[in-house]
């Protein structure tokens, strides 16, 4: 993103110096029509933070470098506090201003955002099909629960959804290609209760059609998938011994420890089909005995109410 990752990670001395990136704040679903809603970011205290805000429906508008940009539905402005910039609900509108948003804290953050905003300007598109913005829902969704979630992890998934965004802008597609964009989702999202009818719908396309297309493509069927990536990160959290069974089922995406276990030992033999070898997913296959896909529970979003940022 045009800045080295030498320059944006400095080594620390210490550890607990580790310049992460921490996700204290969020709302899935906020709306207004008052011409009273402005935020002025030149005054809002001192601490350094990032403000990303995408549109549902309707329009917002931001104000930066002395310039006003629309906010419409699917792209989101970047902020970072303090600067003079501001946002507001815009006065000629009638329809409510629907958005979701998040902050991020940290250097880290600052110094990404403040990057991807001089390449690709403060309104940038993200839509809600595709893996920046499926990642930007789920990190929303983290923040808006307000519950501590490991730190490396949380600053982990904040960095891969900038990557990701990043990548996205760099490489503009009408058509984005439906198993590409699941992988992604797939990796992105694993330790969540994500299923196959939630990767087809963030694909645009039918249950059938994108189960057939990714098995076709990577020699696994979605949920296979879905299972190997929560089995290998389960795994490597076990090698030191240092997390429980039970914890390190609940962190990756596992229903029990018993479900955990019964995909360790099923991961333990494979095969290499593949029809599509160029796919990470195809470099292995479990056995055809362990065709039973793990029970997928179905998350649902949440609304809520404007909060102090």
């Amino acid at each position: 993103m045009g800045v080295s990752f030498c320059d944006i990670l400095p080594m620390s001395k210490h550890p607990s110096e580790f310049p992460g990136i921490t996700l204290p704040f969020g709302i899935v679903d906020e709306w207004t029509t008052s011409p009273r809603y402005e935020w002025n970011n030149a005054d809002r205290g001192d601490g350094q933070f990032v403000i990303i805000q995408r549109t549902t429906s309707g329009r917002g508008e931001f104000f930066w470098e002395g310039t006003s940009f629309a906010v419409p539905p699917g792209h989101a402005f970047i902020a970072t506090v303090p600067e003079p910039s501001s946002y507001r609900y815009p006065q000629e509108e009638k329809s409510p201003w629907r958005f979701s948003w998040l902050n991020f804290y940290g250097p880290l953050a600052v110094r990404l955002c403040e990057d991807l905003r001089r390449q690709f300007g403060p309104v940038l598109p993200l839509p809600r099909r595709s893996p920046a913005g499926s990642a930007f829902d789920a990190l929303v969704a983290q923040g808006a629960r307000r519950n501590p979630a490991d730190p490396h992890e949380t600053s982990l998934a904040c960095f891969g959804f900038l990557v990701e965004w990043a990548r996205q802008l760099s490489r503009p597609s009408d058509h984005p290609d439906p198993v590409e964009t699941a992988l992604r989702i797939c990796q992105a999202r694993f330790r969540e209760p994500l299923g196959v009818k939630e990767l087809a719908a963030e694909a645009g396309i039918s249950r059938e059609h994108f189960t057939r297309l990714f098995t076709e493509r990577t020699g696994l069927s979605p949920a296979l998938h879905l299972r190997n990536l929560r089995t290998d990160a389960a795994r490597r959290m076990l090698r030191g011994g240092l997390v429980p069974v039970k914890e390190a089922a609940l962190r990756c995406g596992f229903s029990s420890p018993r479900a955990l276990s019964r995909a360790l030992e099923a991961r333990k033999s494979f095969v290499h089909p593949s029809p599509d070898v160029s796919h990470p997913a195809a470099r292995e296959s479990p056995p055809p005995s362990s065709r039973r896909t793990p029970r997928q529970n179905q998350s649902s979003g949440s609304t809520g109410r404007q909060s102090p940022r």
